[in-house]
């Protein structure tokens, strides 16, 4: 049965491989329930596994042809659960276990939430009982937090998590301090908790465990939400969680209609809680299935590719030959006229290539994605710099840094520090430097450094900042005096500011920071694209983090250091919560970032490059000894130890799942880059090498 003949007042399950359709079929579906049918759009869920895939709904819903009424509901499970909870607040909060239920409840971000477990693993971690974990304090915070999440999104409870953890340690000299590390996570888990009961605090795992065990088992609630909406289009159900699909699964009964579309051997978001084979509960209760089968995104090559990428993994099907109907000119995958020793031949070739692709052949800058495992700094500036001298911008994203990793939030950081002298906390030489180089533009790093030890001399102890007017007249040539005026404005704009008899608040002051001075020509921001988004991430991560405070429900600090807590919880390694500006995929720039990134945001391009094919990285999970995204999981069996065959098992499908997944989102082709060393020098013979050199039917090349 086709889309376009499926009855709207049925349950329908679409899938069929990226780039089908199946999104473009979602939109039609809705624009009929809202023109033909007349549905009001209060009555329409659209629910989907992050805000980021929401930009299509979006913009659908703003058609000027579309009858006026009330707005249709795109949210996601995050969403609903919080606002479920907040709506049915007076109900659960009597029985969900809280100190004080009368107490209107604070419900933290991701940066409070570390806020708040911060102190928790700082005591532990003086205790020693990290010592044998190789983890930085941050990432500690981070993958306890993130077990109390994947534990309440699969309805387990702290206990249950960390019994399934302790089982996944395997054997060797290091289980018993690896062991007492998980034990230490678990009494942090419990602590963090109970601070949560006594002060009424919410954070997203405790959100979606009184979502799970007390709205929707509370007669009146559950009644009052299942009747809020009549049909349902669940989009991309591969990549929602556990909880979501039961969720669906409890409300599907009650509904009019429902589409539920699934992406085919997809799944990305696995290490993020998502559940894909859920979604198999979900196909068996609805009345009908679609399956979409052809893309409108691969050329014929790169179509039998992903057919050849398919059966390589799969040992009882035959690899597919090569068509030999195929022109020579457009093969799908494109690989150096020569093997690469060292990794910046590596980056000068990829640059060389974008060059003529977009010079000569004219493809646009946005249609081109530099994808690699990780993304480092040293790969971003290697790569801006050679595409700068070629004219073609580039973009970034990296959503899994930490906030202060950003070299334009490190510089917003020590600004803020030397504008608030009262905070008592002076920064670094270092990060004055640092920052002097970034703030102004066309001062490198050695002027800057003269400029820093002349203006914030080592010794001193304290904020102050001396004039360009009071360095000799010999280091102000060398300096230049365009540089001086320059430093004077940022200078005599933080002075200024320390006038002011209040102290505006920090996302304020970055704000005014960046729109007054570092945004301006002859400023380093001045038409630096990555400079304005880590700004406005900044901006935006400082905002919720002072109306945690403000919502007067969360006990805060005195005011006036509330900024200077921000300040050093961006130092200390904090993440970011999800910033949806920075999952826009940019129209005029080359895209560079974690492959897991670029397939998150759905959008397909002309050109992939895959650089470091030669990397392990690309095959190996990352090192996480405090969580597991595998073991917790409902999914997963209550006693079953995590053995060195399930962790194969476990790569090679992800592996899998990523090329074609990759492969599916190039309209044209894929251009491979390999260095016989990695960027730190290592030798690198890894699976994906493996497996192109069995592509290219070249198994003994390299």
């Amino acid at each position: 049965m086709s889309m376009s003949s499926a009855p709207l007042n049925r349950k329908c399950f679409l899938t069929g491989p990226f780039g089908a359709g199946k999104t473009t079929a979602a939109i039609a579906h809705l624009r009929q329930l809202l023109r033909r049918e007349r549905v009001r759009g209060d009555d329409i869920l659209v629910l989907l596994p992050q805000r980021s895939l929401a930009a299509p709904y979006h913009e659908a819903l703003r058609s000027a042809d579309l009858p006026a009424g009330p707005f249709v509901r795109v949210t996601t499970f995050a969403s609903l659960a919080r606002q479920a909870v907040e709506l049915y607040w007076p109900l659960l909060a009597p029985v969900a276990g809280f100190v004080d239920p009368a107490r209107e409840p604070t419900f933290l971000t991701l940066e409070t939430s570390q806020y708040y477990m911060g102190p928790l693993v700082e005591a532990a971690i003086e205790e020693g009982a990290f010592d044998a974990v190789r983890v930085e304090r941050p990432r500690i915070v981070s993958q306890v937090l993130d077990n109390l999440n994947k534990a309440a999104l699969h309805g387990l409870s702290i206990d249950e998590a960390y019994e399934r953890l302790e089982l996944a340690v395997p054997p060797g000299e290091q289980r018993t301090a690896r062991l007492n590390a998980l034990r230490a996570a678990r009494r942090i888990s419990h602590q963090f908790r109970q601070r949560c009961l006594q002060e009424t605090l919410l954070d997203f795992s405790l959100q979606v465990q009184l979502f799970n065990e007390h709205v929707l088992t509370n007669p009146w609630s559950r009644t009052h939400l299942f009747r809020t909406h009549r049909h349902l289009i669940y989009d991309n159900a591969e990549e929602d969680t556990f909880s979501a699909h039961r969720l669906i699964g409890e409300w599907l009964p009650q509904l009019e209609s429902a589409l539920i579309i699934v992406d085919s051997d997809a799944g990305y978001r696995t290490f993020l809680g998502a559940d894909p084979v859920g979604v198999e509960t979900l196909r068996r209760l609805c009345e009908e299935e679609i399956v979409f089968e052809r893309s409108h995104v691969m050329p014929p090559a790169l179509g039998h590719l992903s057919q050849r990428i398919d059966a390589l993994f799969d040992s009882r099907r035959r690899i597919p030959a090569p068509p030999t109907s195929e022109p020579a000119a457009t093969p799908a995958l494109v690989i150096p006229d020569q093997l690469f020793r060292f990794y910046p031949q590596m980056i000068a070739w990829t640059a060389e290539q974008i060059g003529r692709l977009v010079h000569q052949e004219g493809v646009p800058p946005g249609e081109i994605a530099v994808l690699a495992p990780f993304v480092s700094d040293a790969l971003r500036f290697s790569l801006q710099m050679a595409l700068e001298r070629r004219n073609i911008p580039l973009a970034t994203h990296r959503p899994s840094r930490a906030l202060q990793d950003e070299p334009a939030a490190r510089t917003l950081l020590t600004l803020a520090r030397l504008a608030h002298p009262f905070w008592g906390t002076p920064p670094l030489p270092a990060d004055v430097t640092l920052a002097l180089t970034l703030a102004i533009e066309s001062l490198d790093p050695v002027r800057a450094s003269l400029l820093s030890e002349r203006v914030y001399p080592p010794r001193r102890r304290d904020n102050e900042l001396g004039a360009f007017a009071s360095l000799p007249e010999s280091e102000r040539r060398r300096i230049t005096y365009a540089v001086g005026e320059r430093y004077d404005r940022l200078r005599n704009w933080l002075y200024d500011y320390r006038s002011e008899t209040e102290p505006t608040p920090l996302d304020q002051f970055f704000a005014r920071l960046f729109g007054e001075v570092l945004s301006q020509p002859g400023f380093g921001f001045h038409e630096d694209r990555d400079a304005a988004r880590v700004a406005s991430q900044l901006v935006e991560s400082a905002r919720k983090f002072r109306w945690t405070f403000e919502s007067g429900r969360a006990e805060a600090p005195d005011p006036a250091r509330l900024g200077r807590d921000y300040v050093q919880l961006a130092e200390r390694g904090a993440l970011g919560a999800l910033y949806l500006p920075g999952w826009r995929t940019p129209e005029d720039a080359v895209f560079l970032a974690p492959a897991y990134t670029f397939l998150l945001r759905n959008r397909p391009v002309e050109i992939q490059f895959w650089l470091d094919i030669g990397a392990t990285s690309w095959w190996e999970r990352l090192y996480q000894p405090l969580t597991h995204p595998y073991v917790l999981s409902s999914r997963w069996p209550l006693a079953a130890p995590w053995t060195d065959r399930d962790e194969y098992r476990a790569r090679q499908e992800t592996l899998r799942r990523l090329l074609l997944g990759l492969v599916r989102r190039t309209r044209r082709q894929i251009y491979l880059a390999a260095s016989d060393y990695s960027e730190s020098g290592f030798e690198q013979r890894g699976p994906l090498l493996t497996v192109v050199n069995r592509l290219l039917g070249e198994g003994t090349r390299g």
